[in-house]
């Protein structure tokens, strides 16, 4: 039977496997609340004001991009919610072109009777369209085939002999 032995694991490998291991909890978290927004009950609300922000990234020549904010009220049951941030249209903040974010505002205008989707338990949580982001799972992905191979280094070193290069220099 083999011994395991945490101590001969490097500082370096046990910080990336807490860094990772933290990126790919959090990545999960994310991709997990994002889905379970689907499933959210919905109220009506009513749209207060929209709004567009250029945003220009320092030190790049790139073209602007875009942030479309959103202002609303909603009700559920007795209990009045009013949002205003630049995440409530899907949870989350994408960039868009100006046509893309003009083309936003003209579908969310002042006075529009919207569907809002909120979490059941935190009703201060609330979006309009639930959606879920390519990025988030390839985010996870990625993240989760980065902290295989630190944990097969892990496994390697715990069972190796403390001589070994992979115990004395990884």
């Amino acid at each position: 039977m083999r011994r395991f032995r945490l101590s001969q694991v490097s500082y370096f490998i046990w910080f990336m496997f807490t860094l990772f291991s933290f990126a790919v909890g959090l990545a999960a978290y994310v991709v997990h609340e994002f889905h379970a927004s689907f499933n959210w009950p919905t109220t009506r609300g009513m749209v207060v004001d929209t709004w567009i922000e250029e945003i220009h990234t320092q030190g790049s020549s790139a073209d602007p991009h875009y942030e479309v904010g959103i202002e609303f009220v909603y009700a559920i049951g007795e209990e009045f919610h009013h949002k205003r941030n630049k995440t409530d249209i899907n949870g989350a903040i994408p960039g868009y072109s100006r046509e893309e974010a003009q083309s936003l505002v003209a579908e969310y205008p002042r006075g529009k009777v919207i569907e809002v989707h909120y979490k059941p338990g935190a009703h201060d949580t609330a979006v309009i369209t639930p959606t879920m982001h390519p990025f988030m799972i390839v985010g996870l992905v990625i993240f989760s085939l980065v902290l295989a191979p630190i944990l097969y280094v892990m496994y390697r070193q715990m069972t190796g002999d403390p001589d070994s290069y992979l115990v004395r220099y990884v």
